[in-house]
């Protein structure tokens, strides 16, 4: 595949990936699904941290143990005697102010002088918030009004404000936004928050800004429930049965963990973010104080607007999407996991130092999957690409029942060569030149086709590994890539074959004379792939590949069909029948080369013995320099086997001989380095 293709293709697939995870990212965004990561995004900087710092808010729990001691009723409101003396002693210990979360929206006739009682407290105070609660209701269809309760009006003119005393939670029952004043109610104009109240009370800077009180904020809790200080509601009526300097300079919190009022009217144990990693549910009065205590520092969390978020999150998901699709799978695997711990990193990180959240949660468990998986699946798409080329190649070096037990060894596929023993086939077509002139070029094309799917396929079907075809020439290997026992026979099979099937060839619908020349030679060479990872070029090289070569191009003066070496004659002795045509020194060989003629089968040796016999007399003649009886005897070859191309050969070797005798240290070799 060529570089601008793949380069090409990557960009494709990083506009898709990116395409992707954006729009996946924009229906998380307004989906429910995006709601739940939301809140995740929320709450998981606060599994990793908890804020040390001294709180200036403290609670007055109405516990269990505190109505049981004070014999209050569960389902009655509490005396407001007790609240008088609550006040009267926070009021004595300091508190900065005394704030009530709880709903005194109407009188207590069955406690005769308790209203009045604890309205002198309050007033004497100077310091009591009081809690005020509303209803939407919608008395004319299509038209919302909203109903108040506010304090009991004696009460309501003893105190210095009151506020909302309802908190908004999630679908999870936790609470992390603080619960907005509402404006614009006819009967009171502005109905603060709890919280908002008592910060206001303690002149928090945050409460004289318009501005401030109208943006939304977020629950910043400094731990798990537990965590502001508190203390049972009869303990602080007990002679000595509170900590000195408890209260002092405190804004002072009191309120049931069992009910939102006295009454036990709905639950009042919510979730924070703690709540998912273990810890207990917080009571609501401890959420006001945490609240307020966000209102006196101005620490509370904040969240980018909408569109600013989601455009940073827009961006994300183009740039993981588009920049996952260039990596390969385990790279894109451990870029993820850096990308999950930066991200965690700097998202705790602006909770924990700057007050701001968002939706990160969206690209850890959204965008970064999302991208992860196309980088995967672009990676399975090139690595089909390549498995497919690699194949091709494979195909045109191997068996077809091959290719899938190398492609199962990747060690063979790597680029690089080893030394190994292999037995080397290179084939021709002789006068290949004088048929390719004789023959128009379409008829020239169909027929080097034919040949080579009858000749691919002699060897194919041998186990044989091809190496190249060069122009009309096979080169063609044995005992490589794998081990082949048999791998001087499979090739002998395979040369035999290839010259019997030619003959049926030439008598087929091609009319024309080809005869396939084979040299065949076992030895030592450098195998393996030349090429690449992406290509596969398995070949060989070194001097054993040049001998099979110039054996092949021997046959032409011998007039033989196929000729091996000493070397491989002598595995395949016995089992096919051959005769040794002498020595011969090759061009560029260093030392002459003993030569074999492979005749066929086993089963021709008896029909063969005669002329093979006389042959092998008259070589050995030859060699004693008794050329005239070597004459004789190749002549006499000639007469059991008339086109005999050896016996032609060595008597015109004789008669160069006897017009030019050999030196006294030849010893029979025939030089065909000049031919």
């Amino acid at each position: 595949m060529s570089r601008s293709k793949t380069k090409q293709g990557m960009w494709v697939a990083a506009l898709i990936a990116s395409t992707l995870t954006a729009a996946l990212t924009l229906v998380a965004c307004f989906s429910r699904l995006g709601d739940a990561l939301d809140l995740l995004s929320f709450d998981l900087p606060f599994a990793f941290h908890q804020d040390k710092r001294p709180l200036d808010v403290a609670v007055v729990h109405m516990d269990d143990l505190s109505y049981h001691d004070l014999k209050q009723s569960f389902s009655q409101p509490w005396d407001r005697h007790l609240h008088a003396r609550l006040v009267d002693i926070l009021t004595a210990e300091g508190a900065k102010a005394i704030v009530f979360d709880i709903l005194f929206d109407g009188p207590q006739p069955e406690n005769p002088g308790a209203d009045e009682t604890f309205a002198k407290a309050i007033q004497a105070s100077g310091r009591v918030v009081l809690g005020a609660d509303y209803l939407q209701e919608e008395p004319i269809p299509g038209q919302e009004t909203t109903k108040v309760n506010l304090p009991f009006l004696p009460l309501r003119t003893a105190a210095r404000s009151w506020g909302n005393v309802k908190l908004g939670y999630d679908p999870d029952l936790a609470v992390r936004r603080h619960f907005p004043n509402l404006a614009n109610i006819a009967t009171v104009g502005t109905l603060p928050s709890l919280a908002w109240s008592a910060a206001s009370l303690a002149e928090a800077p945050v409460t004289r800004g318009s501005q401030d009180a109208e943006a939304r904020k977020w629950m910043n809790y400094q731990g798990p429930t537990g965590t502001v200080p508190g203390i049972s509601y009869h303990q602080v009526l007990l002679p000595g049965g509170v900590p000195k300097g408890f209260f002092r300079d405190k804004l002072v919190f009191i309120g049931s963990k069992l009910a939102a009022d006295f009454s036990g009217r709905g639950g009042d144990a919510f979730a924070t973010p703690y709540t998912r990693w273990g810890a207990g549910l917080s009571s609501g009065v401890e959420i006001h104080a945490v609240a307020t205590q966000n209102l006196l520092r101005a620490d509370w969390l904040r969240r980018p607007p909408f569109p600013v978020e989601l455009t940073l999150l827009l961006l994300t998901a183009v740039g993981l999407g588009s920049g996952f699709v260039a990596l390969r799978p385990l790279p894109a695997l451990f870029t993820s996991l850096a990308v999950l711990l930066t991200v965690t990193v700097i998202a705790c990180g602006l909770v924990w130092w700057t007050r701001w959240w968002f939706g990160w949660i969206t690209i850890l468990a959204l965008q970064l999957p999302v991208a992860l998986g196309a980088s995967w699946v672009r990676s399975f798409f090139r690595w089909s690409v390549e498995r497919s080329t690699l194949i091709s190649s494979l195909e045109i070096h191997l068996p077809p029942g091959r290719v899938t037990e190398i492609l199962n060894q990747p060690d063979l596929l790597r680029p690089g060569a080893s030394k190994r023993t292999v037995t080397i086939l290179f084939t021709d077509i002789s006068n290949y030149s004088a048929i390719a002139e004789s023959l128009v070029l379409e008829d020239l094309v169909k027929t080097v086709n034919d040949y080579f799917e009858m000749a691919l396929g002699a060897i194919h079907d041998n186990d044989g590994t091809i190496i190249k075809l060069i122009g009309d020439a096979i080169f063609a290997v044995w005992h490589a890539p794998q081990d082949q026992p048999n791998h001087q026979q499979l090739a002998c099979q395979s040369a035999l074959r290839l010259r019997d099937q030619l003959l049926r060839f030439e008598s087929g619908a091609h009319c024309l004379p080809m005869h396939t020349r084979a040299g065949l030679h076992t030895g030592e060479a450098l195998v393996g792939n030349f090429g690449s990872s992406k290509r596969f070029d398995y070949t060989a090289m070194g001097e054993s590949v040049n001998l099979a070569s110039r054996l092949e191009g021997l046959n032409k003066h011998l007039g033989t069909d196929i000729l091996a070496s000493r070397e491989f004659q002598q595995a395949i002795q016995g089992r096919f029948v051959d005769r040794p045509l002498g020595h011969f020194r090759l061009k560029g060989m260093g030392k002459a080369v003993q030569v074999h003629e492979i005749i066929g089968e086993e089963s021709c040796r008896s029909e063969t013995q005669a002329w093979r016999d006389r042959f092998e007399s008259g070589l050995r003649k030859f060699k004693r320099r008794e050329f005239p009886a070597a004459e004789a005897e190749f002549n006499g070859v000639l007469q059991l086997r008339p086109k005999d191309g050896p016996s032609k050969f060595y008597l015109a070797q004789i008669r160069k001989h006897t017009l030019s005798p050999p030196d006294e240290n030849w010893t029979g070799e025939v030089d065909m380095d000049e031919k």
